[in-house]
């Protein structure tokens, strides 16, 4: 099977503006370094997940093997085609979907804008309209279709930034965080035909998601990024099979504060994600661990100690959303 898509060793860096507390920015100047060294392969025919925290690279590396940013260094290949000798090609050759509202014009319809990109991508005239009739069916906006986008909900601009993405029906597809902002119902039609479009369609695709059901679900391998680096990865099963040996814990406390925890002596000992539930008075501790007698009675020890209250604990195997949490906190190497 041939590779769709090879990376080297790319790296891009960003120069951003300082932010003195609340205040504006600074003349200081900070380097943000996006891409790290990455190397990537995906095989046609895969969907391959890119998992990841917000500033992870994700992004970044998507634009750069769209064409969109050009790196400082490294090398990459898309459908055959070099990003930097052969865009023209490579464009081509994609069918891309980014984050964020502003990848559509607002001051056209629906209808407008994909007719637009059929433009660009040169489909021909009939060919576009019914593709378009398609398109806006898929994704549940014919009504909407002769509508400005500037009055489309945030769902409705990702449902169409996707319908977008398979305008020129291109082998090779870029999904930025497609079921962002969907409902349940959307989001299940959005993985459905990604699923589709690569089973029976034979497109290879690259996922960026925070979504761990998704990428468990749709990926045939999962690449973790942390700090513009691929700290592992492999096949999502491969993936949890690696801490299976560990125990996940997680446990919900009350009439704790996040400033308690952190001062406690906790920290020291096990790699703890902490975050405050959407109650607005519960917190939510969860660790992989080895040993999960010591880590869980060292933990209700602590909650003892500053008047907690556990409102529930739970200890399971490993899933992929442990495994994501796990690496990007201990940063380790693939």
């Amino acid at each position: 099977m041939l590779d769709a898509i090879i990376a080297n060793d790319l790296t891009k860096t960003f120069l951003t503006k300082k932010r003195r507390g609340r205040l504006p920015f600074t003349g200081e100047k900070i380097e943000i370094k996006a891409l790290d060294g990455l190397s990537l392969r995906v095989k046609e025919g895969e969907i391959v997940g890119l998992l990841g925290p917000n500033g992870a690279g994700k992004t970044t590396l998507i634009k750069v093997l769209s064409t969109l940013i050009i790196p400082d260094s490294g090398t990459a290949k898309v459908n055959g085609y070099d990003i930097l000798k052969e865009p023209v090609r490579v464009r081509e050759s994609i069918g891309v979907m980014l984050t964020g509202e502003r990848a559509l014009y607002w001051k056209l319809t629906g209808r407008e804008n994909l007719l637009y990109f059929s433009k660009l991508y040169h489909v021909p005239k009939d060919l576009a309209r019914q593709r378009i009739d398609e398109l806006l069916a898929l994704v549940g906006l014919e009504e909407k279709a002769d509508e400005l986008v500037e009055n489309y909900s945030s769902g409705q601009k990702v449902r169409l930034s996707f319908a977008k993405a398979l305008i020129n029906d291109a082998p090779i597809l870029f999904f930025d965080e497609p079921t962002m902002s969907l409902d349940p119902q959307f989001s299940r039609r959005i993985r459905n035909t990604i699923r589709w479009l690569n089973e029976e369609k034979g497109k290879t695709i690259l996922l960026a998601t925070q979504n761990m059901f998704e990428a468990d679900e749709l990926c045939h391998n999962v690449s973790i990024i942390n700090q513009g680096k691929i700290v592992i990865k492999g096949t999502p099963s491969e993936l949890k099979t690696k801490i299976l040996e560990k125990k996940s814990i997680r446990v919900i406390a009350r009439n704790l504060s996040l400033n308690t925890i952190f001062n406690d002596n906790l920290l020291n000992n096990a790699k703890w994600t902490i975050r405050e539930i959407d109650d607005g008075q519960s917190i939510m501790l969860q660790a992989i661990v080895e040993d999960k007698e010591s880590a869980l009675s060292e933990l209700l020890d602590m909650i003892t100690r500053h008047n907690g209250k556990v409102v529930n604990v739970t200890v399971s195997e490993p899933s992929l959303e442990d495994v994501f949490h796990y690496y990007n906190i201990n940063n380790e190497p693939s």
